[in-house]
């Protein structure tokens, strides 16, 4: 009790106002509220809105290649391929995925630079220079983990893209099918 007594004592001897009495000021913001309010957007983008009227195939590049395209060419010398799936890998290619007897094979269209097409390949690829599809046409065979594909890299009067096949003369004869599709 006598600790009691004595603070209470000293409080009373500090002198002055109690300091814990008064009304407390908030400090205010130095800017205002920063975050703008984001509408809630659940429609798909249209895509088509921001695509350039030349674009490469319309802007879908799974529109290079069809059906019949794949019926009328001999996939890897072993005949025509029937397409079971077409998926867009990303927004510059597109994926066509064919049966061939028992075999499944993979056949990609994609949109390449002006780079791309002076340098194919790496530096121990030999690169081909085609004739047939487009202004100009550029293949190289490339290793993959299963053994090789060929890519043709193809000039259109609107830019560049490539077919990318099991083997030279499918990739070839499908940029040629595909060429006249990549012009609007």
């Amino acid at each position: 009790m006598f600790v009691v007594c004595a603070a209470m004592l000293l409080s009373a001897c500090s002198g002055g106002e109690d300091e814990t009495s008064g009304t407390a000021t908030l400090p205010l913001p130095s800017a205002p509220d920063t975050l703008l309010p984001v509408p809630n957007d659940t429609q798909p983008p249209d895509v088509t809105d921001s695509l350039p009227p030349d674009a490469l195939f319309g802007g879908d590049l799974c529109t290079a290649l069809t059906e019949d395209d794949f019926r009328g060419v001999s996939i890897d010398g072993r005949g025509a391929g029937r397409v079971t799936d077409t998926a867009a890998l990303s927004a510059d290619s597109c994926q066509y995925l064919l049966q061939v007897g028992s075999r499944e094979y993979e056949v990609v269209v994609q949109v390449q630079s002006p780079g791309d097409f002076l340098n194919p390949g790496v530096t121990d690829e030999v690169v081909d220079e085609l004739d047939g599809p487009g202004l100009a046409a550029r293949g190289v065979t490339h290793a993959t983990a299963d053994g090789e594909e060929y890519e043709v890299i193809v000039k259109v009067e609107n830019g560049f893209f490539s077919v990318t096949a099991p083997d030279q003369t499918s990739a070839l004869a499908l940029a040629v099918k595909a060429e006249p599709r990549a012009t609007p």
